[in-house]
């Protein structure tokens, strides 16, 4: 066996065993779904106004939980109860349970009276669901740079991309992270903007005393099978505000045949007959998950801190951790760092290609920046007149323009390097196989700088 060669030269990789996080599945949980398909509850939702539908659409979700109806414009009894041991855990007067973070933010949107044509201020660098659930919301992306050290939306550049059409920012938390959340609130105070946060990767996470998803005028949280806590497909929606929770409710359950002849105008704006309901049985694997939030999360700040100090302590020259602006409550989604090529002379594509290689996946950069996308560069999502790009609410022409974003571009094209084997099952012994893999490549430097990091990428990005 010759363990100090490179895999890609014919060496023995590091690791030959599956590495990734998994879904964390109990006894529990599975004796919960098996009892409710004996009895027969799939789903408990109704979109039509029953009896009562019209006092129960305003409680708070802790008050919610235990209504006397089988049927319901808030769903069943496992839907509820997640609404309400969310709302225990996490300090907030609604959970709106969706069927997954990408409607959740569209919901959100929808529910703050957002017009046609109007302006939602957001990174970048994201998973594409955060810029395309502004357009399912009728509404514009307007993209502005990241900070290079956070990863998330830099508040300068936020500022410089308001205009009189602007009516919110989304402050992306990408691995986590809140970023400058404190200076991207005041912004939106100062300028008269809403909030809607895209926490989809922080469940469990505070940010200055209050979880992410709470410090807007609405947040989501995603529930989809990699994240921290899981149902396989679902989000939750978060909201201190009343208007907007009963708003959120309607656009999730066909709302428009909910709500009656006599309900004001404020009622019906963008209530949609949408579904975006959760059903029970994903409701009730939530539930356990939730039981299991502080658990499952420490795994990951352990690991992730462990990582951190070997990879820094050993190649700090070369790796630049994300900036985390709350390290006292991170549990990260994923690992993410900076590949500094300048002293080691090879291109941040080739490392992670000798990762992947050696048995380690390794995430370099989302699949393209957001603002790359087609529908953004070409202006083209309803029908063929470039709707909403070019048309605001009155129904005049604007221009629409994707300014030049050096940070986020640098980041996805040459440093980015995120791990997503964070979470259960994976343990410290997992992490230092990280660490080997490392290892390795400096111990190889001279023979990879002569490889083309794009060729690399091309030939190993399957990886394992």
């Amino acid at each position: 066996m010759n363990k100090s060669k490179l895999a890609i030269f014919s060496g023995d990789p590091v690791r030959i065993k599956e590495f990734r996080s998994k879904p964390f599945i109990t006894e529990e949980m599975m004796d919960r779904v098996v009892s409710l398909m004996r009895e027969g509850r799939l789903t408990r939702f109704i979109g039509s106004p029953v009896p009562g539908t019209k006092e129960i659409i305003e409680l708070k979700s802790i008050e919610a939980e235990n209504i006397d109806y089988v049927f319901s414009v808030l769903g069943g009894a496992s839907v509820r109860k997640l609404e309400s041991d969310w709302s225990k855990i996490f300090k907030v007067d609604y959970s709106i349970a969706v069927n997954s973070a990408t409607s959740g933010l569209i919901t959100a949107i929808l529910s703050l009276d957002i017009e046609p044509g109007d302006e939602v201020i957001c990174a970048p660098f994201s998973f594409t669901a955060s810029a395309t659930s502004i357009i399912a919301a009728n509404a514009i992306p307007i993209f502005a740079d990241i900070d290079l050290e956070t990863f998330c939306l830099s508040p300068v550049c936020a500022e410089k991309s308001i205009t009189h059409f602007t009516r919110a920012i989304m402050p992306i938390h990408w691995n986590s992270n809140a970023g400058e959340l404190d200076a991207l609130l005041s912004l939106a105070k100062n300028n008269g903007l809403k909030v809607v946060e895209d926490a989809a990767q922080s469940p469990g996470m505070l940010y200055k005393g209050k979880f992410l998803g709470t410090h807007g005028d609405v947040g989501v949280i995603s529930l989809n099978e990699p994240k921290n806590i899981m149902t396989g497909e679902g989000g939750i929606i978060v909201t201190d505000d009343k208007d907007i929770a009963v708003k959120c409710r309607l656009i999730r359950n066909h709302g428009e045949a909910i709500v009656d002849k006599d309900a004001p105008d404020k009622l019906l704006i963008n209530c949609i007959g949408y579904n975006f309901r959760l059903v029970e049985l994903l409701a009730e694997i939530g539930c356990v998950q939730l039981e299991h939030i502080d658990y499952l999360n420490n795994i990951r700040k352990e690991n992730y801190n462990y990582l951190v100090k070997k990879l820094i302590d050993e190649f700090g020259d070369h790796l630049i951790p994300q900036r985390i602006t709350h390290v006292e409550s991170y549990f990260p989604y994923t690992a993410g760092f900076r590949w500094i090529s300048k002293k080691s002379k090879i291109h941040r594509n080739t490392v992670a290609a000798v990762l992947r290689a050696e048995g380690i996946p390794a995430a370099s950069g989302i699949s393209r920046l957001m603002s790359d996308n087609p529908m953004f560069q070409r202006q083209i999502a309803y029908g063929k007149n470039h709707y909403p790009f070019s048309y605001n609410s009155n129904g005049t022409l604007k221009k629409y323009s994707i300014p030049e974003m050096p940070n986020a571009r640098r980041l996805q094209d040459e440093e980015y390097l995120g791990f997503f084997q964070i979470g259960w099952p994976n343990a410290i012994e997992d992490m230092d196989d990280i660490v080997r893999a490392f290892r390795k490549i400096m111990g190889n430097k001279n023979a990879l700088i002569d490889f083309s990091g794009i060729e690399m990428k091309k030939t190993f990005i399957s990886g394992r």
